[in-house]
């Protein structure tokens, strides 16, 4: 089916939290002509109620949950939908949507199941339904580059990927520690929810699918007995060690020091300056927003991931959900069980290794890469304070940076609209049939990897991946 290149994609929405409400909802506010959500489902009150005023959303198309907005005798509603729920929650709903006609925005993973991400890619072939799985990164400029520089043999032929995704110590806190991917069995395991991004970049770049793949990793710092002696249950009942700690919430959720911080590197003066300022010089800030409001927003941060714990952004809300909910919990004290730390070896057809390594102790949330080649070798980072790719020759001994871009506070560094850019385009029939960026048959391959490299990890011994493919 072929849209109307002059009528905007028309979407339902299902889970309006971060990813659904800040993220696509927000590229459809700002692209009214590209994407429209005409009916939303959201079992929170509040974040329904944002999602409806935000899309101008009747009641009549605002439900508590996915059954009745996909029921049969509603009939199908719009041209897609979007699966935006936990990572456990969206085979059901996927599934349903696909027998109801829709096309589909997948976020990832597309299950933490093998068998119902398998079930999915047949069910979209069989009801001839694209399902777009959001592994953003893609859609970047800085990994396009990478993957260009590798297919033009200018470094010859690789033979070593070196790929590390360091997750902040305040993020891998805020989603691992206290919040919804703390535990494997009401989310995914780590490898899955959080590196499916980096091993589909693995595979993309590298254009060859893994044979075996080795793993190795624990939880070892993010634990009860790690807590100091006198530590509270949460960092609101008064903990001595707030002073020190850098998990203590609400320097993070009210303050946002932690994400002021990385301003300090950024490539723009302004922004270093009013990070500057919001650090050491809140009475001067403070005196300055009576003339500027948006200044406000650095006194009482107002964005990610402030915005996840409460829809009341103000001080008082803020605090409320810290007092109360699992984002003010001690770092040490949430009942987590995830991995903090691993490593991920796998080989390739062609003689090639890559190695993922995955923390959540990072001073600076981003990516780095080494790609080591036989005439030369790419390195690269790609962080919240800037990217850029360097290129080395070895016969003449020379480097040269052919990219660099600056400060990406959120976005995936553009991959999130570009995935929008790139899914509206599909469906209007501007992009070719062949090119399947991101279509769910393409991204069974990260999760193939994902799930044999737990196995492998879990087993204690290498694992062929094959066998997961069929």
């Amino acid at each position: 089916m072929i849209l109307s290149k002059n009528s905007p994609v028309t979407a339902v929405m299902i889970g309006a939290g971060f990813r659904g409400r800040e993220v696509y909802g927000r590229y459809a506010e700002k692209n009214p002509e590209k994407l429209k959500f005409i009916a939303v489902a959201e079992p929170d009150t509040a974040r329904r109620g944002l999602f409806q005023q935000a899309h101008r959303i009747p009641e009549s198309l605002a439900f508590e949950s996915w059954e009745p907005l996909l029921s049969i005798a509603k009939g199908q509603l719009a041209d897609a939908a979007f699966i935006c729920t936990q990572d456990n929650k969206h085979y059901a709903p996927a599934a349903a949507a696909l027998k109801a006609g829709y096309h589909l925005v997948l976020e990832k993973p597309i299950s933490p199941n093998l068998e119902e991400c398998q079930q999915i890619s047949r069910m979209a072939g069989e009801a001839d339904r694209t399902v777009h799985v959001c592994h953003v990164l893609r859609f970047t400029e800085f990994w396009q580059k990478i993957r260009s520089l590798v297919r033009s043999g200018e470094i010859g032929r690789v033979m070593h990927y070196d790929h590390s995704e360091n997750v902040s110590y305040w993020h891998f806190g805020h989603s691992y520690v206290r919040g919804p991917y703390k535990n494997e069995e009401s989310s995914s395991p780590l490898i899955l929810a959080k590196s499916c991004h980096d091993l589909d970049l693995m595979y993309w770049v590298l254009d060859e699918k893994p044979l075996s793949v080795y793993s190795t990793g624990e939880l070892s710092y993010y634990r009860q007995e790690n807590a100091p002696v006198s530590a509270p249950d949460r960092c609101t009942d008064g903990c001595p060690e707030s002073e020190t700690c850098p998990w203590y919430a609400p320097r993070l959720y009210v303050t946002a020091e932690p994400l002021l911080r990385i301003g300090l590197h950024a490539p723009a003066r302004i922004i270093r300056l009013l990070s500057h300022f919001a650090l050491n010089h809140r009475k001067t800030l403070e005196f300055l927003s009576l003339f500027e409001k948006r200044l406000q927003g650095l006194l009482n941060w107002n964005q990610f991931p402030a915005t996840v714990i409460t829809t009341n952004l103000s001080l008082e809300g803020k605090m409320k959900a810290l007092r109360e909910g699992p984002f003010g919990k001690c770092i040490f004290k949430c009942g987590n069980d995830v991995l903090d730390h691993q490593i991920t070896t796998y080989t390739f057809p062609s003689g090639a290794t890559g190695t993922l390594t995955l923390h959540g102790f990072s001073d600076l949330e981003g990516r780095e890469l080494r790609i080591f080649g036989t005439r030369g070798s790419i390195r690269g980072y790609f962080r919240y304070n800037g990217e850029q790719i360097s290129i080395t020759d070895f016969r003449y001994s020379k480097t040269k940076i052919v990219y660099r871009a600056g400060l990406s506070m959120g976005g995936h560094g553009g991959g999130d609209f570009g995935l929008m850019d790139f899914f509206v385009k599909k469906m209007k029939g501007e992009i070719p049939p062949e090119e399947a960026e991101a279509e769910v048959d393409n991204a069974l391959e990260a999760h193939y990897m994902a799930f044999a490299a737990e196995d492998a990890r879990t087993k204690g011994q290498p694992v062929m991946i094959d066998h997961y493919r069929h």
